[in-house]
């Protein structure tokens, strides 16, 4: 089943500038929706950083997104008490440097995958079982990142962070979280998931975006100040060619020093998903000592053919977190519209699904400036 989202081109503050931003929001609500051949589940693989760089441009065009911490919002016991009103930049890889290298490596052919992928940038049009909209950054994602711009790495005395976004695409709430993460004094290790069912998605904008930002941040550290320069550009190019070999080669285990480990998993959601994570995780770390899971998740509720399954696997994320340690907390922000006209997805479903399961269900934050009403959702499981 394919669902049209009623515009073409680029997404949410991509290289048209913010004077379109507020079109293409309004133009979002006007979903529609048109059948499509029988989607099949992917099954669940995991990927490394270096695989997933491997066939990485010699150079990389991306923009900038400038997060700020949401000005109200419920509390949760993982946000600061006190909105410090730092805002984050974040680099994310151009749609048209996405679409550029998806078309030199198509085979007209074969390569069906391919055309629904270039499919999607163009159209705008989502594929259950194909393409879920993984190149482009939606508008819950920002509210999502806003929110993760406050988190406190501190909160409930863990010994570090267990950070999963399920959905990823551009990954801009976890890249929010890593460059805090590493322009911060937190004692605890962070340990990251990145998850998209298309293994594409991964490797042409998650973990390009991913290197982007690490090496933005680390240079920006190294400064004397430890912020991001102010006259950074809105756009840029990342110049792979001129880094040589080393900066991927050896990302993994950069990443590591400062006490980050990022893994990656591709394919559907459900029992064959959660048991990849399991492995990802013991495989991280023997350890029982207390650890703090957040789960990130944006528009990730639009079909109701998928919200069951993907309430499930966040409640088994959850249990098996407590399991598995014995201190420490574990939640899920989920960032969507109230409704998805023509869709038939939306929060209320969610919330019925999650709470059926013995879930709990707290509101975070709610804006109505785009006309659709957007949340965000916390999910936690009773002790």
């Amino acid at each position: 089943m394919s669902f049209s989202f009623g515009f073409s081109g680029d997404d949410i503050e991509d290289d048209s500038g913010s004077e379109e931003q507020a079109g293409l929001v309004d133009e979002m609500v006007k979903h529609s929706i048109s059948e499509s051949t029988t989607s099949h589940s992917i099954k669940p693989k995991t990927h490394s950083l270096r695989e997933l760089l491997q066939h990485i441009p010699s150079q990389i065009s991306y923009n900038a997104l400038t997060i700020s911490p949401l000005p109200k919002m419920t509390q949760s016991t993982y946000l600061r008490s006190v909105n410090e009103g730092h805002s984050t930049q974040i680099q994310r890889r151009s749609l048209f440097d996405i679409r550029a290298q998806l078309m030199a490596e198509v085979n007209p052919e074969e390569d069906d995958i391919s055309d629904s992928l270039l499919s999607g940038l163009e159209n705008g049009d989502l594929t259950s079982g194909v393409y879920e909209g993984g190149f482009k950054t939606w508008e819950c994602a920002l509210d999502l990142a806003s929110l993760c711009a406050g988190l406190d790495f501190g909160s409930g005395g863990a010994n570090g962070w267990d950070v999963v976004e399920l959905g990823a695409g551009s990954a801009i709430p976890s890249l929010t979280i890593v460059r805090n993460y590493l322009g911060s004094a937190a004692k605890g290790d962070l340990r990251m998931t990145l998850c998209d069912y298309n293994e594409d998605v991964l490797r042409l904008a998650t973990a390009p975006n991913l290197l982007v930002n690490y090496l933005q941040q680390v240079t920006a550290v190294a400064s004397s100040s430890g912020a991001p320069p102010e006259d950074i550009s809105e756009e840029g190019e990342l110049d792979v060619e001129a880094l040589g070999p080393e900066p991927i080669e050896n990302s993994e285990s950069s990443l590591r020093q400062r006490g980050i480990t990022v893994n990656f998993l591709s394919g559907g959601w459900g029992d064959a998903f959660i048991d990849k994570f399991a492995t990802l995780t013991s495989a991280s770390s023997s350890s029982r000592e207390a650890r703090n899971l957040l789960i990130l998740a944006s528009e990730t509720i639009y079909s109701l053919t998928s919200t069951k399954i993907f309430a499930e696997t966040l409640l088994q994320l959850i249990r098996r977190h407590r399991e598995t340690y014995d201190r420490g907390d574990a939640k899920a922000w989920v960032a969507a519209k109230k409704v998805y006209f023509g869709v038939g997805g939306g929060v209320d479903d969610f919330v019925r699904q999650i709470e059926s399961q013995h879930g709990e269900v707290r509101l975070l934050y709610e804006t109505s400036d785009t006309g659709v009403g957007r949340v965000i959702l916390e999910v936690s499981v009773p002790t």
